[in-house]
């Protein structure tokens, strides 16, 4: 739980730290063009402004001594602008001043003045006023006649007004952002809440099924990656469930094999133990009885055991060259007098000159008697078994194909699961085809079963050939 929080903690972070970087940066971006755009506009008008005044002075007259000018052309400037006009002598003197008359006669060492003088070029100061620390925009305009610098024209406009207009659009930005900021953080809130419900309904789930509760399942929400893992949740808790329910009827089916021929041991020692039982034919079959349900159980122990090795990958294969057609006459050879007695035709067609393939030898015998013995149990008499090998590309197929009485459809998709005991199942205790599969998947190959009921069963198996 803690968990989950925190991960709804650092979800609602990360998009809160990323909108905030971004309103910041937005808003800073928009400050900043907004002081360019307003700052350049007086900075153009100022400069206009100064240097048509100063080159009409320069143009229209011819008179170095800029004193005896100055106050008319301060007059003449003044029509056309509000800022503080300023001349200044080539020394640096201020002339005439449109709103500080204390300045007259006074040298001036502004860094726009300073660096008009010397270079001869319009310059422009933005700094604070001495006396009021008032920020201000300065453009200072050289008048040269005959090429030597006479003076300056020094426009000065006040930023306050700008400054404000610049600070109240900041304002107004800040309040949007954080507008903004309010809005995606609820979002934010609401998203890691859609995304954290799920994981904390499949974290729920899976504690549940854990403690063994395999009926519960997670509801699928959205058609995601999260969705895709409840589905996965879900597939596994109907397969652990399906899964428990083949190791019960396993178990049901074992309990079964085991008490049927154990009651009949039991039952025939007790009558055996009895002192006054002397009928030798009676004694010499409950005999035979009692070792024949040993052997029951013989062999049922041996196919538990065997069943529990392939399945814990806990045997290993003795891989040798195995001639097919020799193997399958072998097979046929061992298989035909069970056939004969119960009337049944086993024939035998294999390809010409197939390859040879790697296999244990015994396993695989293993696997076709078990097939071959379903085969005969459930073929009726006329019926027949065809036993057949062919090349394919580079695997051989081995096929099995009775005419018994088929498998139920219900059943022909489970009767390889382990534990599964259908209800005509090709073997007593639901092992018989698992072990068969094991071996087969061992040995990198496949086990394909089809079948019809009432017309017959198929078995192929798909060996990998020896590489030459």
């Amino acid at each position: 739980m803690t968990e989950l929080k925190s991960v709804k903690g650092r979800l609602v972070g990360s998009y809160l730290i990323i909108i905030l970087l971004a309103v910041t940066i937005f808003t800073g971006i928009l400050v900043f063009l907004l002081r360019q755009y307003y700052y350049g506009d007086l900075e153009t008008i100022l400069s206009e402004q100064a240097q048509f005044a100063a080159n009409s002075y320069s143009n229209y007259t011819d008179i170095v001594n800029l004193d005896k000018n100055a106050k008319k052309l301060l007059d003449n400037i003044l029509v056309n602008t509000y800022a503080q006009v300023q001349i200044i002598d080539n020394d640096g003197y201020v002339l005439a001043d449109s709103e500080n008359s204390l300045l007259l006669g006074k040298k001036v060492d502004y860094p726009d003045v300073t660096n008009t003088l010397k270079s001869k070029n319009a310059t422009k100061w933005i700094g604070e006023l001495p006396l009021t620390s008032e920020r201000v925009l300065s453009i200072s305009q050289p008048i040269i006649i005959n090429g030597e610098i006479i003076g300056i024209v020094r426009l000065t406009s006040t930023l306050a007004e700008i400054d404000n207009i610049i600070l109240k659009m900041a304002l107004f930005f800040i309040v949007i952002g954080a507008v903004v900021v309010v809005i995606v953080l609820l979002v934010s809130i609401f998203l890691s809440i859609t995304i954290i419900k799920p994981v904390k309904e499949i974290t729920n789930a899976a504690e549940e099924i854990a403690l063994g509760r395999l009926e519960v399942r997670v509801p699928k929400r959205y058609d995601d990656e999260v969705g895709k893992l409840a589905d996965t949740l879900n597939y596994m808790a109907q397969e652990l469930s399906h899964h428990q329910k083949l190791k019960d009827d396993f178990v049901a089916s074992i309990s079964h094999e085991l008490r049927t021929p154990l009651t009949s041991i039991k039952g025939w020692a007790s009558t055996l133990n009895s002192s006054d039982f002397t009928d030798m034919d009676e004694i010499r079959e409950g005999l035979k009885i009692i070792e024949n349900e040993t052997d029951r159980l013989v062999l049922l122990v041996n196919e538990l055991l065997d069943f529990s090795k392939l399945a814990s990958k806990n045997t290993s294969l003795k891989i040798e060259d195995v001639k097919i057609e020799e193997f399958l006459c072998e097979i046929r050879n061992q298989m035909n007098p069970r056939a004969q007695r119960q009337g049944i035709k086993l024939n035998l067609e294999v390809e010409d000159d197939l390859d040879l393939i790697r296999a244990d030898r015994n396993r695989l015998k293993q696997v076709m008697i078990n097939i071959l013995d379903n085969s005969l149990k459930y073929t009726p008499e006329g019926g027949e078994i065809k036993i057949s090998a062919q090349s394919k590309k580079e695997e051989i197929l081995i096929s099995i194909e009775d005419t018994g009485v088929g498998i139920p459809e219900d059943d022909l998709h489970r009767v390889k699961e382990k534990f599964y005991k259908g209800r005509t199942s090709f073997s007593g205790n639901g092992l018989g085809l698992a072990i068969c599969d094991e071996i087969i998947r061992l040995h990198n190959g496949r086990f394909e079963i089809s079948s019809i009921l009432g017309e017959g069963t198929k078995v192929d198996i798909f060996l990998p050939a020896a590489a030459l």
